[in-house]
């Protein structure tokens, strides 16, 4: 921890693997979305490359939310519900605690991002486009099942993004609620790791990133994702 001026400290929150999954992602899904709706081949195939990448992504994320540093780990931001309910009397109030690492709320928006990317990649990998009978455009699994399951998986890849833009609307309402209430800059501190909080604030930082740990889970992601994509 560092000093800074107005009675502030630097708190080292955000490893370096969380923040690269997290912008990673940010790039990835702008991707997906921007070539989704293209009738070319190749930009198509772009789409599914993003896709992959982005299972990866999962992947990794799953497995570092075991392994990573503490406010990394899923146990530290996934709140009970008391947790959830007094968070949001007391943001309703305008008066938010300032957190650490994720909110209460923050935690489970973090939750239902991943679950619902998960869905899109899923019914991506099994879905497709079904044109005179026979399928195009379609995800790498998705000759294991019918077509038109396939056809249903490909609407439902499709409707599963529109909730992703819901809530990542929501998700950044929520992280603008959070600098203006509490003059937490959360997007610096995704981008540097660390967060402003008052002096002599009674926390732990991360600590230095698990290395070894963090190889590790980069390379099961990886051999997961390479064995999906080419069954």
């Amino acid at each position: 921890m560092t000093d800074e001026p107005m009675g502030k400290m630097k708190l080292p929150v955000w490893d370096v693997p969380t923040r690269v999954f997290h912008w990673s992602l940010v790039t990835l899904v702008a991707v997906a979305w921007a070539t989704a709706e293209s009738d070319s081949e190749f930009v198509f195939q772009i789409h599914l490359l993003a896709g992959y990448l982005v299972l990866g992504l999962i992947l990794f994320r799953l497995i570092w939310g075991f392994l990573g540093t503490r406010y990394a780990r899923f146990h530290e931001f996934v709140r009970p519900w008391p947790a959830v309910r007094d968070y949001t009397k007391r943001l309703m109030s305008l008066r938010p605690p300032h957190s650490i690492g994720h909110n209460p709320l923050g935690g489970w928006m973090i939750i239902l991002l991943l679950a619902d990317l998960a869905g899109i990649v899923v019914t991506g990998l099994f879905g497709g486009e079904v044109r005179s009978g026979q399928l195009e455009q379609a995800g790498p699994l998705a000759h294991y099942v019918s077509t038109g399951l396939a056809s249903n998986l490909k609407e439902l890849h499709e409707g599963l993004f529109n909730i992703l833009l819901v809530l990542v609307g929501i998700h950044i309402a929520g992280v603008i609620t959070d600098i203006v209430l509490t003059r937490d800059n959360l997007v610096r501190a995704m981008i540097t790791g660390d967060k402003s909080v008052p002096a002599g604030t009674a926390a732990e930082g991360a600590g230095p990133t698990p290395v070894v740990r963090a190889a590790a889970a980069i390379l099961v992601a990886a051999a997961i994702t390479l064995l999906i994509v080419s069954l």
